[in-house]
């Protein structure tokens, strides 16, 4: 059995990036582990907590790349795959800002995209990245699904549907339902509008070749 072991690293589970076969990634916290919202109501409470930091390991080899160092009061969120290029979105509560970057592995240099103030949101449930274009979207469990960037769009949908991405003016959701066995299904709702365009039982997967299979 051929066992790599990654020196630097300890305590964290590698899990693989969407999109692509190369990427994997692993948080790293002194902290229990926790989400961002989690991490958001920590400093509503009026305490610190010691900052979530996100590492990349690449395959095959098991390199290690830090992008990030980590600080009191940052949050570091999982990396998204866009078009070759690894984006992460990033809270800093002591700066009251949300940033989005793009880490060029070649040189190892983090690029800044996007600096947004926190208060651009409501709070930071659900606040993630997804893709094509990068977008920074939240999900409030409220019924509407909130682009926050690049554009600024509020779309009406179902409580139990989540977005997966976005391809042109299509926005992908997943939805589940019970009747009384659990089933998904896909909803295609155009971005401006919010309507239903299409929608069909099964499963959609990105695959890092850049297809999609459905199932």
């Amino acid at each position: 059995m051929n066992i790599i072991k990654i020196d630097k690293l300890k305590d964290c589970y590698p899990e693989q990036i969407e999109g692509t076969i190369e990427w994997y990634y692993c948080k790293e916290s002194k902290d229990s582990c926790f989400d961002l919202y989690d991490a958001e109501e920590i400093i509503k409470s009026g305490k610190n907590f010691y900052g979530v930091n996100c590492h990349l390991i690449h395959f095959p080899e098991g390199t290690v790349h830090s992008p990030f160092e980590a600080r009191e009061n940052l949050y570091i969120e999982n990396p998204v795959w866009d078009n070759g290029k690894l984006f992460f979105l990033s809270v800093d509560f002591s700066k009251k800002t949300i940033e989005i970057n793009r880490y060029i592995p070649d040189n190892k240099k983090i690029e800044l995209i996007k600096e947004l103030p926190l208060d651009i949101v409501k709070d930071c449930y659900n606040l993630m990245l997804k893709i094509s274009p990068i977008m920074l979207c939240r999900e409030a469990n409220d019924g509407i699904c909130e682009i926050v960037w690049p554009e600024n769009k509020k779309i009406e949908i179902g409580s139990t549907e989540g977005l997966l991405f976005r391809d042109g003016e299509d926005l992908y959701f997943s939805k589940w339902y019970e009747d009384p066995d659990y089933h998904e299904m896909v909803v295609v709702r155009d971005l401006n509008t919010g309507n239903i365009k299409d929608k069909f039982k099964g499963y959609i997967r990105r695959l890092p070749n850049g297809v999609y299979w459905r199932t």
